[in-house]
Formats: structure tokens, sequence, C-alpha cells
């Protein structure tokens, strides 16, 4: 084992994931027991359901640690959101742990996929969500802007976590979506949940042969990077915008909305 390298690589992970309260933690790195073991703090989170959901964190954890450092080793994540079981015993009090063997990790596809290019008379369809009314009103101008320049806009919005046929309706939905769109803009990754779903929907109009980016604030950067390494598709455009964004005016958003159409397009590979 990479003792060292495997340290650097959970302190990489801490400062992916630490943010609004959340904090993961290098708790144990036994070279005997061949064992990583972290823990998740959510005792000062301001809004717990915001953070990755457990399985997100945990694969994304694992893969991490195997992509930078293959080999066989356990990977420990104590996660208070979990209950434990027998098969996943409680070495923490009101923790659970889950245990994975490493194992190699598929590169991945680094192809960003094609650029959008001029977008008079294409259909450019913009993944918003429940969250974030400062998405909105971003996605708003900028297809105000794109509609002044010849395009043609249509609005899906995402409202995460629906199961059982509210779920299975829910992707039919974004797949029609998906299915009458020429371009995709997907977004807002501006918390732990959001941005996976964010990343998430992206990789699945970039999937579709969509050109696409995915759309997070600054804080979030870096965890949408990792997510879509982890998804398989290291390249995917990201474009970021300032944070905090949801606290600003709305004048104040629409001002950075304008500034940022241009760079957005750049990101996109588009022209108006």
């Amino acid at each position: 084992m990479d003792i060292t390298g495997l340290a650097a690589t959970a302190a990489e992970l801490r400062e992916t994931v630490n943010g609004d309260g959340v904090e993961l933690r290098l708790v144990a790195l036994s070279e005997a027991d061949r064992r990583v073991e972290l823990e998740l703090g959510l005792e000062d989170a301001g809004c717990a359901d915001c953070v990755l959901p457990p399985d997100a964190l945990h694969a994304m954890v694992e893969s991490t640690l195997q992509r930078h450092h293959p080999g066989d080793y356990a990977v420990v994540v104590h996660d208070p959101r979990v209950a434990a079981t027998p098969a996943a015993p409680r070495e923490r009090s009101a923790i659970a742990v889950i245990v994975s063997p490493a194992a190699s990790v598929a590169a991945g596809n680094d192809s960003p996929g094609p650029e959008a290019g001029p977008l008079a008379g294409l259909t450019v369809g913009f993944r918003v969500d429940r969250l974030w009314r400062s998405w909105d009103w971003a996605a708003e101008r900028w297809a105000q802007l794109l509609g002044e320049a010849g395009a043609t806009v249509v609005m899906w919005r995402r409202f995460q976590g629906l199961d059982g046929a509210d779920g299975d309706a829910h992707e039919k939905e974004f797949a029609a979506f998906l299915e009458g769109v020429d371009v995709a803009i997907v977004g807002l990754g501006n918390c732990g949940s959001c941005t996976s779903w964010t990343i998430k929907d992206a990789i699945a109009a970039l999937e579709a042969g969509r050109p696409t980016i995915a759309v997070t604030t600054a804080h979030f950067e870096k965890l949408g990077r990792t997510l879509a390494a982890q998804y398989g598709r290291p390249a995917l455009r990201l474009h970021v915008l300032p944070y905090p964004l949801d606290t600003r005016t709305e004048d104040d958003v629409r001002q950075i909305a304008d500034d940022a159409f241009a760079p957005m397009l750049a990101t996109l590979g588009a022209s108006v």
C-alpha cells in the first residue's frame, strides 16, 4: 500500500466533500490491516439532505482511491445516515460501515463530446431543478439571449429522488426531453446531492450524443469533476458560476448570467 499517496488522496477527498458544515475525516490508515477508514461528520451540516447520498458518497470515495491507488485493500466509510447490519458491523456509535476490496477502475471516455457550433435554428434544452431559484434566473436569462440569437429553448425540471412509478415516469420524461433537444445545459451543482444529479444527467445527455455542459457553482466544481471521472466521463464540459449564488438578489444573478454568457458559449463550443 502507498500509505503516503493514500493519505494525500484522502485529503483531496476531504476537500472535495467538505463544505456547508460537512466533514469527511481520515480516521485510520493501516498497512498491516490493508485498510483505509474514513468518517463522515454531519454535526455542523446546515442541510443533511444536501450531502451526497450514502451510496453515491461511498462509491465516490472507493472509486477515487482505487483510481489513484489500485490494489487489494479495504475501503471503509463510517456514515451516520446508514443503519448498521450484521454484514456491516458498527465500530463507532450510531455509525455503519461498508467495506469493499479495491479493484481496477476503468479510465473512462476522455472525449468531451461534440461541440455545439452555431446555435441559430437549434433547440437548446435547459435541465433545471426544484432547489435553486438562482439557477432558474440564470437559465431564464441565458434562454432569453439564446432566443434572441435564433435558437429555440425548452426547459425541463428535475425532481430528485422519486421512487417507483413516479421515478420511472420522471426518467421517461427526461429521456423525451433529451430526444427533443440538440444541445443540453444541465444544472445546478450547488450542493453535494444536486451536484451528483447534475453530473449524472449531463452525462446522460452526453451519452445521447448531445453537446452538453454541466453547470456548478465554484464551491462544488471539484466535486463535479470528481464525479464526472467516477461516472466514466472525466472530460465532461463543466461551466462554473460564482458561489454563493442563491443568496444573491435576482438582479445580481441576472447580471452574473449576462457576464457568464460568452464564457458559457465558449465552454460549450457554441456560437451565436
